[in-house]
């Protein structure tokens, strides 16, 4: 397409290697080229507003074996939608919903988009706004497939969005369903792009997601007997890295990769790893990491989810009590944000190495000992609820 001043005009761009002073012979000929493709497109468009958007025909579409058709697809996709619209608190529009899930790959069936695979969606939208439907479904038919890219914008509304998440999160869980998994550089059905466009459109519209809950909700669907929510954890987990283009992948790892039982909170793991990022790029981080990573290699055999009790009664000198009293205000205090918190708990490196310079971790008595691991057990466990920070790399 050729604009001027912004708007579409009936022109044309050829490139030609021809070497003559009049190309009128050249542009008449690709006009004669041009012409009955365009009208073919014009016969199609026609064609199809009179037979309407219909889904009539994808039951005979094998989407994939295991999987079923489109027509299954399409239901499978219905359930996911609601299952997520269920998630937000936002006034989405039930009949809007389902009549998007509903018309979203009608266009498939449309003569346009078999001539013209690369305009399926956007046939949908143009074909939805001429059958009389909202703006809101159709413009949620033609953003379904966003994003397309790192660069690519996202669905520009909630119902979009929902939209397009349930299409990617079907695909996702359907494919490692059936074992369909990619490997190395093999990825033909895309769920590399699929798993980052569902985390950043959760983020964009702060959609609570949570990847584990959700594949026990969606279970059903699914063909049964293959442990495939673990893999997909550990497939999205590895994928992070991609949704968050230039922040440090260790940062991201010691986020989400604190032991076995992950819980893939997709907002909740936004703010860590933006907070944790924050505190990583100040100047003042890598001197209170050395003292931090001190702190997790004392503690290396240690549960840091068991909780750290300790008795005041077995300190034996000040520099106990003062880490004690200050990481107790530092615990208990309110924070405006995560940042703050971390800001805070970061802050006790100065009473930290006053311990350390001053008090034998490791002291003969066993409950002496026990106790002061559990004193720096407890300050190291509120970090680690955020992220495991022996995990970053700097």
């Amino acid at each position: 397409p050729v604009f001027k001043d912004g708007k579409l005009i009936n022109a044309f761009v050829v490139v030609s290697n021809a070497l003559c002073d009049d190309f009128s012979k050249v542009i008449e000929g690709n006009e004669r080229v041009l012409r009955p493709r365009l009208s073919d497109a014009l016969f199609f468009y026609r064609n199809d507003l009179k037979k309407g958007l219909s889904t009539a025909g994808l039951e005979k579409v094998v989407f994939m074996n295991g999987l079923g058709t489109l027509a299954e697809k399409i239901k499978r996709e219905k359930v996911v939608a609601s299952t997520i619209a269920n998630l937000i608190y936002d006034n989405i529009n039930p009949n809007y919903l389902e009549r998007a899930m509903e018309l979203a790959k009608a266009d498939l069936m449309s003569e346009m988009v078999y001539e013209f695979t690369e305009l399926q969606g956007l046939m949908g939208y143009y074909y939805a706004l001429a059958l009389g439907e909202s703006a809101e479904v159709a413009t949620a038919i033609k953003e379904q497939y966003l994003p397309t890219g790192e660069e690519s914008a996202l669905p520009s509304t909630m119902l979009s969005a929902i939209v397009a998440m349930s299409m990617k999160v079907d695909t996702l869980i359907g494919m490692f369903s059936i074992g369909e998994i990619p490997t190395g550089s093999r990825d033909p059905f895309a769920l590399r792009r699929a798993v980052n466009g569902i985390i950043k459109i959760a983020v964009e519209y702060r959609i609570p997601l949570n990847f584990s809950n959700l594949i026990d909700q969606l279970t059903n669907l699914y063909p049964q007997g293959k442990e495939y929510k673990k893999n997909i954890e550990t497939f999205v987990i590895e994928r992070l890295a991609g949704a968050y283009v230039g922040i440090n992948p260790s940062i991201i790892q010691a986020v989400v990769a604190k032991d076995a039982n992950v819980e893939l909170d997709v907002l909740e793991i936004d703010q860590k790893i933006r907070a944790v990022n924050t505190i990583a790029s100040s100047d003042s981080f890598v001197e209170a990491f050395s003292t931090f990573k001190r702190v997790s290699n004392i503690l290396k055999d240690e549960a840091m989810d068991k909780g750290f009790s300790v008795n005041e009664s077995l300190f034996e000198n000040d520099a106990e009590r003062h880490l004690y009293a200050a990481a107790t205000s530092a615990i208990s205090a309110s924070y405006e944000t995560l940042e703050d918190r971390l800001d805070a708990l970061f802050g006790l490196k100065a009473p930290l190495d006053a311990f350390f310079d001053n008090v034998m971790v490791n002291a003969e008595d066993l409950s002496v000992r026990a106790n002061r691991k559990a004193l720096v057990g407890m300050i190291y466990a509120e970090i680690y609820s955020i992220a495991d920070i022996k995990n970053i790399t700097l």
